[in-house]
């Protein structure tokens, strides 16, 4: 728990915003890890004030992502409850519909039947044998086409009280009102997706792309080639594609070397070394391939770099033991920030080995340390991604499963309507 206080509460406000910023008074914190940040900025020399906004910045980017996943839960909540509200109506006015039907039309039991047998057995009983009933001009007759004139007037009556079509039928009504429930309710859950995929791709427009791809024509060693030089400039370090050339060994092996700047060698020669791989391999050929680089390129680090996390041998993008190191820069386009720290690592590789003068300043236990956090750092990330993706999956999933149900909704209140409909009478 983060612990925060105002020395004086009765005086000043604890946070305020004015003019477009965040002014925090006099704010007491103990948390640990805060503190921990803090105290190693200091002792970098760095500005505990930098070092406390970049805590907020941090955090205030990772309760934006959670915010992500929370939503997806209750888009999530708001489909199903509208699913299981449409299936109740649907099932109480198809109840509602049959039981009324049986009522007045069963042979057996309906009313209508039983009315019309009634009202036959009372005149039969009060006219008796004075009225021939194999007479067409007969009483009986006479109340026979009546009684079918009124039969058939109340089958029309009948019918359009289940007409789906009629303005003033009560069915009509029904269904128009569950139409428009429904529709009611897509729109929310279209509005909500449509919110939650802005969200998601503004979080992924924040990443760094790769300009180069091996969909523009490029083979995964230019593309590789054009990243190491980028980041090799920033160095002042040397990157050669070399990856046609014959080595040492006789071989190949090395796809891209790099020379580092004399100024971070102690004025010797050292280079790491760069195997581009575009295959699926295990790990001990992984690890064999790395030392055929390091031997053929006279190298003292050597980094294989994959284009996909399926085709590395290991299930994160970045990992390193001893002098050899496994990278995934993909060649689709995402951000080279796992190559940027297998770079950083490589160059703290290749100074370590060389760093046998004394005064060297170089701290190789605090180096490692922040190794280790920023390949934390970019695994989690890449976590976050493969969530979005499947987010974004979800949601175009959610999108073609909500115009299947409305077609289906439609097709089930058009067969209702042609079910309940009577059936033409025969001429």
């Amino acid at each position: 728990m983060v612990a925060a206080s105002p020395l004086q509460p009765e005086h000043l406000e604890d946070v305020e915003l004015r003019n477009g910023s965040l002014i925090v008074h006099e704010l007491v914190e103990t948390d640990p890890e805060v503190l921990r940040v803090v105290r190693e900025a200091i002792g970098m020399e760095c500005d505990a004030a930098d070092a406390t906004r970049q805590c907020l910045r941090v955090g205030a980017r990772a309760v934006l992502a959670a915010n992500v996943s929370v939503e997806t839960h209750i888009v999530e909540k708001r489909f199903d409850a509208m699913t299981d509200r449409f299936d109740e109506q649907v099932e109480a006015a198809v109840t509602r519909i049959s039981d009324a039907a049986e009522s007045l039309l069963d042979e057996q039991d309906g009313a209508l039947p039983h009315a019309l047998q009634a009202h036959r057995s009372e005149l039969d009983q009060l006219l008796g044998d004075t009225f021939d009933p194999d007479s067409k001009r007969s009483v009986i007759s006479l109340f026979e086409e009546v009684l079918v004139d009124a039969h058939q007037q109340q089958a029309y009556a009948m019918q359009q009280l289940i007409a789906t079509d009629g303005d003033d039928s009560p069915l009509a009504r029904l269904k128009r009102e569950l139409v428009r429930d429904l529709y009611e309710r897509v729109l929310e859950v279209r509005r909500d997706v449509a919110e939650l995929s802005e969200k998601i791709a503004v979080t992924e427009a924040v990443a760094p792309v790769l300009e180069l791809t091996t969909g523009k024509g490029f083979k995964f060693e230019d593309v590789l080639d054009a990243c190491v030089s980028r980041i090799a400039a920033q160095h002042g370090d040397v990157a050669e594609h070399v990856g046609t050339e014959t080595g040492l060994a006789g071989t190949q092996k090395g796809d891209e070397i790099v020379t580092l700047n004399p100024d971070d060698a102690s004025g010797y020669e050292a280079r790491f070394a760069l195997e581009a791989k575009s295959r699926k391999l295990t790990m001990r050929n992984t690890l064999k391939e790395l030392d055929d680089a390091l031997e053929n390129r006279d190298a003292l680090a050597a980094i294989a770099v994959f284009t996909t996390q399926e085709q590395a041998p290991t299930s994160v993008p970045f990992h390193y033991a001893g002098n050899k190191a496994i990278v995934v820069l993909d060649k689709e386009g995402v951000d080279d920030s796992a190559l940027r720290l297998a770079y950083m690592w490589a160059r703290w590789v290749v100074r370590r080995d060389l760093c046998v003068a004394p005064g060297d300043e170089l701290d190789i236990a605090r180096v490692c340390t922040l190794i280790d956090d920023a390949s934390r750092a970019i695994e989690r990330c890449t976590t976050i991604r493969k969530y979005h993706t499947q987010a974004r999956k979800g949601i175009e999933h959610a999108g073609v499963e909500l115009d299947a149900l409305v077609d289906e909704v439609r097709e089930s209140l058009d067969a209702i309507g042609e079910e309940l409909a009577p059936p033409d009478d025969e001429e």
